[in-house]
C-alpha cells in the first residue's frame, strides 16, 4: 500500500464513532466489545490504542495483534509490551498511514501475537487493520470522547471506503 494522510479539512470524517460505540467503563466495555465481535462471527480481535489494549489485557484477553505508541493522550505511559511475544517497531506520524505502517499491519494480521510499537501515532492504523484484516475479524479502538469502537470487519467492509478520503503522502 502507498502512504496516505488525512487532509485537515476531512479530519471530522475520521472522528465519527463508526459503527458500534460502547459507552461503558472497563471491564464491562471490553466484555461488551468481545460479545459484539463474536455476535458478528469474529474469531480474531485487533486493538489500536494504549488504553484499549491495556483494558483488554486487564480483562485477561490478549488481542491477536495490537498497535500502541506507549502514550495515552500523548503523555502518560502504559505498559503492555510484556503481553506480546513479538514486537515490531514502526514509524507513523499523526494523521498518516505510512508504507512502513501498512507493511507492519499486514505482517501483524498474518502473525498473531504481534504488538506494533509505533513511534508517532497509531490512531490511523485502525483503518489499516480494517482494510487488511480478514472478514472474521473485529478491530477495536478508542474514540476520543471515551467510547470503545468495535468494527466487525466482514460486516462493515464499506468502512474501508474511508481510505478514498485520504491523500497520497
Amino acid at each position: 500500500m502507498r502512504c496516505l494522510k488525512v487532509p485537515e479539512d476531512r479530519r471530522r470524517i475520521f472522528a465519527f464513532p463508526y459503527p458500534v460505540a460502547i459507552w461503558r467503563d472497563p471491564p464491562r466495555s471490553v466484555e461488551l466489545a468481545v460479545d459484539v465481535a463474536r455476535d458478528f462471527g469474529a474469531t480474531r480481535i485487533y486493538t489500536v490504542g494504549d488504553v484499549v489494549t491495556a483494558n483488554f489485557l486487564a480483562a485477561g484477553l490478549v488481542p491477536d495483534a495490537a498497535a500502541v505508541d506507549l502514550k495515552t493522550r500523548r503523555s502518560e505511559y502504559v505498559r503492555t509490551v510484556e503481553a506480546f511475544p513479538r514486537i515490531v517497531s514502526v514509524r507513523n506520524p499523526p494523521g498518516y498511514i505510512t508504507e512502513e505502517a501498512w507493511a507492519a499491519v499486514e505482517d501483524a494480521v498474518r502473525t498473531p501475537g504481534t504488538l506494533l510499537l509505533v513511534e508517532g501515532e497509531e490512531d490511523m492504523l485502525s483503518l489499516a487493520f480494517i482494510a487488511l484484516a480478514p472478514d472474521d475479524s473485529a478491530v477495536v479502538y478508542g474514540h476520543y470522547r471515551g467510547a470503545l469502537i468495535v468494527i466487525p470487519v466482514g460486516r462493515y467492509k464499506e468502512i474501508r471506503g474511508l481510505l478514498k478520503y485520504m491523500e497520497p503522502c
